[in-house]
């Protein structure tokens, strides 16, 4: 016997209950500690250190990386906790009309608030997939998080000198502009897995919140072992991905081209906590390398990472998601030109 779909009565409640539980958890995780940090950085014009340098490739420089990003804890598990949510509360037609058909506009306007680095979110837009979302709000959701972070733009603008700040900014909405673009091409692509619930008919009897623990349990088993591992990976690789020793500095000509380049792949594999591309950044030009090359990480260390990839590979469709990468790196190269054409800007 089929179960006929069901809609809410009064589907605002629900909805409500999503934005109640937003609020809570982004002051919680992300909004209250962004109160006390902001301050800090406009007296001191310092991010901290560099996440970046690495001595050679060890598991000690892997285990080393992941403990930076204890810090982050709190927005991963506000991730997790809305991507839940968001499958198991809000009314799949609801967001099917609301969210879904309204494109990469809706997508980016709700990402901005939560001021997320791209692997915390990640879960959520997969939820919104999962909730009958279409590629393209989900999409740009999960990029805008990162690259139109406006927090990220006022510590740049309070660290870096202020064409740094114009130059992100546009880099941030030129991968936006990719991924609406490669997420239009595809369409409203329908997901292969089975993962997208187009309607409320997979909703079954069991209460709220045991359906609840069920889709945040059965996220957090799916994302967070290959997250950890990759992270301990690449953290343990960033001496070969990024040797951004004092040779660096002394690069010019036809070689800068070359590391420019392959930075900016490299910045697209690695994750890192919210700022901290600011902060390297600010190491690279502090030990005297070209602005030029500093400028090639940009974008493409906050846009997209190689974890947050895979965790949303279900849910896009590779041809998206493949766009989507080398646009991001096409996108750090451009900031490179940028900076040549313009000028020094410090180094």
């Amino acid at each position: 016997m089929t179960t006929a779909p069901t809609t809410p009565r009064r589907p605002w409640i629900p909805v409500a209950g999503v934005v109640l539980l937003a609020v809570v958890l982004l002051v919680w995780a992300k909004w209250q500690p962004y109160w006390v940090k902001v301050p800090s950085v406009a007296g001191s014009g310092s991010l901290g250190s560099s996440i970046l340098p690495a001595d050679g490739v060890s598991l000690r420089a892997g285990l080393a990386f992941a403990g930076t990003f204890l810090a982050i804890w709190p927005a991963l598990v506000t991730g997790l906790v809305l991507a839940a949510a968001i499958r198991t509360v809000l009314p799949a037609d609801w967001t099917a009309r609301v969210v879904g058909r309204r494109g990469s506009v809706v997508g980016s306007a709700l990402a901005v608030p939560g001021m997320m680095c791209s692997c915390c979110s990640a879960p959520v837009a997969v939820g919104l997939r999962q909730r009958a979302a279409d590629v393209r709000a989900a999409l740009a959701f999960w990029l805008a998080s990162p690259a139109l972070n406006p927090v990220v733009l006022v510590f740049c603008a309070f660290v870096l000198p202020w064409p740094w700040t114009l130059l992100r900014l546009a880099a941030g909405l030129g991968v936006v502009g990719i991924g609406a673009l490669a997420a239009r091409r595809a369409g409203d692509a329908p997901d292969p897995t089975g993962l997208v619930v187009a309607t409320d008919s997979g909703d079954d009897g069991r209460p709220l919140p045991i359906r609840f623990l069920g889709a945040l349990g059965s996220l957090s088993l799916r994302l967070l072992p290959e997250y950890l591992v990759l992270v301990v990976a690449l953290g343990a690789l960033r001496g070969v991905l990024f040797p951004v020793g004092a040779g660096l500095a002394g690069t010019h000509g036809a070689v800068v081209i070359a590391v420019v380049v392959l930075l900016a792949v490299a910045g697209t594999l690695l994750p890192i906590p919210t700022g901290a591309e600011i902060a390297a950044v600010a190491a690279l030009l502090a030990a005297g390398v070209s602005p030029v090359i500093a400028a090639a990480l940009l974008i493409t260390l906050p846009a997209i990472s190689l974890p947050s990839l895979l965790m949303v590979r279900r849910v896009f469709p590779t041809r998206v998601l493949a766009t989507v990468t080398v646009g991001t790196v096409l996108v750090g190269v451009a900031c490179a030109v940028v900076v040549a054409v313009g000028g020094s800007w410090t180094a």
